[in-house]
């Protein structure tokens, strides 16, 4: 990549950093949780990264956004936001990344790599959070079958929120798309160029 690309690319995921920290902060709602949690639409962005700049994309804006907006409102959970929302994105980027290589010659290749990408990651999130909570509270309780079966409460809130990110980012991704500018962003940082035969992301 060149060198002017690689500052674009950096400002882009710093941008959508941002924009998940935003989004995770701006709009949350109080949920039933082992962790006084809450619901948000952080991972509307991550997915919505992970479409438009690839799985390094959802990465970062998973792991650095989401995990800034924990530190000033769930510290105890940061490291597990750090891995999981990171992984979330990272993976939703992968699976777009590899079915968009096999099916990009179909009109629907988007809409199946989004939807099918996003749901990936969303599961990760629901299990991630399912297994890093009953390891922290099971610490924290001292007793780990305990601290699993504390975790399981949060799993209802996780899968609502899972629901209505992907519906909302998929609406968002597949608008996004269709805009000369983000077609040409996707074009050179998420999608492989003919002349190249590395990705550049």
């Amino acid at each position: 990549m060149e060198r002017k690309n690689k500052i674009r690319y950096v400002a882009y995921l710093a941008v959508f950093a941002a924009l998940t920290f935003v989004a995770t902060i701006a709009i949350t709602i109080p949920m039933v949780s082992s962790s006084g949690g809450y619901i948000n639409f952080g991972d509307t962005i991550i997915f919505v990264a992970s479409a438009i700049l690839g799985p390094i994309g959802g990465l970062v804006s998973g792991a650095v956004g989401s995990v800034i907006a924990d530190l000033i409102f769930a510290p105890e959970y940061a490291l597990i936001t750090l891995i999981v929302k990171g992984l979330e994105g990272l993976l939703a980027g992968l699976v777009i990344n590899v079915i968009r290589k096999f099916t990009s010659k179909y009109k629907w290749s988007d809409y199946v790599a989004f939807i099918v990408g996003f749901i990936i990651g969303g599961l990760e999130m629901v299990l991630g959070y399912y297994v890093g909570g009953g390891i922290l509270l099971g610490i924290l309780e001292e007793n780990m079958v305990l601290g699993f079966e504390i975790s399981l409460i949060d799993i209802p809130s996780n899968f609502i929120q899972f629901g209505v990110s992907v519906g909302v980012a998929y609406a968002i991704s597949l608008g996004l798309i269709q805009i000369p500018y983000i077609k040409g962003i996707r074009a050179a940082f998420s999608e492989k160029k003919k002349e190249d035969n590395k990705d550049l992301v």
